[in-house]
């Protein structure tokens, strides 16, 4: 099956939902469904984003220059996470995706929308990410996944339509602490700082995983040769120092999704 007949799909799956609210992150994935949706419903189409203290201001403000290059029927909903959330347990994906698209299916319900989907694809669903199973409780669709197009598959449609088929996927910053640390807001601010400092330096692949005093950067294994360069690497040390980090290690392994599940 071809890039073309996969996009027919999803239209076609689109198409029969009738209207949507779309989880829109700004990401490869979510940005896909939101387009498709967007130019085979148009006004049945609705694009929302949901900010919270765990997604980066500078993420919020890329995804929302996005949707209106591209035209999408956009809004921001603010919400505010249980504290149950920010206490960082094992299960905090699951409990914070719930409540997060609980909100939005109650939303989509009172607006009069018919289905709210997201852009889980295919292969996160071999990743056994906690959140998947928030997703089916409370009834969002994934379009994308429940057509077996994965990532790769995405990447190519994206590329046809014109859409960044690139940009590396950015998780909401709970992922940058080890279970059991209670996030604070200075905590987030500290990450958030921190990994601009990096993307500044022109790193695109980009973690920050805060232990207590230490900053463990990781990068794409292809950028540790650039990382390790005399001045770059103290401009980054001192940079972290900064910030309020004692420590500052580099993961020679190099960025990995799900690494704080290895802690």
């Amino acid at each position: 099956m071809d890039v073309e007949e996969d996009l027919n799909r999803l239209e076609d799956w689109l198409r029969r939902a009738g209207s949507v609210v779309v989880a829109y992150s700004g990401g490869v994935d979510s940005t896909l469904v939101a387009h498709t949706a967007h130019r085979v419903l148009g006004d049945q189409a609705l694009a929302v984003t949901l900010r919270h203290s765990l997604i980066e201001k500078n993420e919020l403000e890329e995804a929302t220059d996005l949707a209106k290059r591209i035209g999408l029927n956009h809004l921001v909903m603010d919400l505010i996470l249980p504290e149950s959330v920010m206490e960082n347990p094992r299960e905090r994906c699951y409990i914070c995706k719930k409540y997060l698209m609980g909100r939005l299916s109650a939303f989509a319900r009172d607006s009069g929308y018919r289905v709210v989907v997201d852009g889980t694809n295919y292969d996160d669903l071999k990743d056994g990410r906690p959140g998947i199973r928030a997703l089916k409780e409370e009834g969002i669709r994934s379009p994308l996944a429940e057509l077996g197009i994965g990532k790769q598959r995405v990447r190519e449609i994206s590329r046809v339509l014109g859409l960044d088929y690139q940009k590396p996927s950015r998780p909401c910053l709970a992922t940058r602490f080890p279970y059991g640390y209670k996030i604070k807001s200075e905590d987030l601010n500290m990450v958030a700082s921190a990994e601009n400092l990096l993307r500044k330096e022109g790193f695109r692949v980009i973690r920050v995983r805060h232990l207590d005093h230490t900053a463990k950067v990781e990068v794409g294994s292809d950028e540790i040769y650039k990382l390790i360069q005399e001045d770059v690497r103290n401009r980054i040390t001192r940079g972290l120092k900064a910030l309020g980090y004692r420590f500052v290690v580099l993961d020679l392994e190099g960025y990995k999704s799900g690494k704080m599940d290895e802690i």
